[in-house]
């Protein structure tokens, strides 16, 4: 009866050499697949290709030509003279120029009836800031607010395009819009206009820029009603 626990713990030491036994061959076992599963990682690896220099110099080259030969305006001097643009800065787009134009042209309106020559200055000509401060100070003197409010504006048209020898551009647009201008006395009282009256606008707005220059900006250079 006395040798029955020491037979129980012989038994299990028994069963744990075995497993141990088992998990040691299972774990340390090789499947065969290991070279497999190198080759293919390295494979994945060797796929992601670079691009030749040459490569992507012709990608850019061939961009290029694609936009110089591609038909930007109806008007022939004018589609030429954008081409002649395009080998300055092959990152000019007619239509992002024209939208940023569009959204001058309101800003600029805006913040002139609101008397704000401060945010007007990097936007406008020497010549066009002038004018604009005299007319403010104008009303200023004669205590009189002008509001302009601006309905609708259809997109511009290019009416003129000009390059200059010194890499400066110049783009004439067409403005077609719909506004309603007042002046108010210092009493808030209308003495020129009618709020029920929307005028019908056209003008030519002649913007300008370096093509070299890293301000991104177009200068508003001239006004002329048409």
């Amino acid at each position: 009866m006395n040798n029955i626990p020491y037979i129980d713990i012989l038994i299990l030491a028994m069963i744990a050499i075995f497993i141990i036994n088992r998990l040691r061959n299972v774990l340390g076992k090789k499947t065969g697949n290991e070279s497999d599963i190198v080759e293919k990682f390295t494979q994945r690896k060797n796929n992601f290709n670079e691009s030749e220099p040459d490569s992507t110099s012709d990608q850019k080259v061939s961009k290029l030509d694609n936009n110089i030969n591609k038909n930007h305006h109806s008007n022939k001097k004018i589609n030429s003279t954008i081409n002649d643009i395009l080998k300055i800065d092959n990152n000019f787009e007619i239509n992002s120029f024209c939208d940023g134009a569009k959204k001058a042209f309101e800003f600029i309106l805006m913040e002139y009836s609101n008397n704000n020559l401060k945010a007007l200055e990097k936007l406008v000509s020497k010549n066009i800031f002038k004018s604009f401060e005299n007319q403010i100070n104008l009303r200023s003197k004669k205590n009189e607010e002008l509001d302009i409010t601006v309905i609708s504006v259809k997109n511009p048209e290019i009416t003129g395009v000009n390059l200059e020898k010194n890499n400066i551009a110049h783009f004439k647009l067409l403005f077609k819009s719909e506004q309603v201008q007042i002046t108010k006395n210092s009493k808030g009282e209308v003495i020129d206009g009618d709020n029920n009256q929307i005028l019908q606008i056209r003008e030519i707005w002649t913007f300008s820029k370096n093509l070299k220059s890293k301000d991104p900006n177009w200068i508003l250079e001239e006004i002329e009603e048409n």
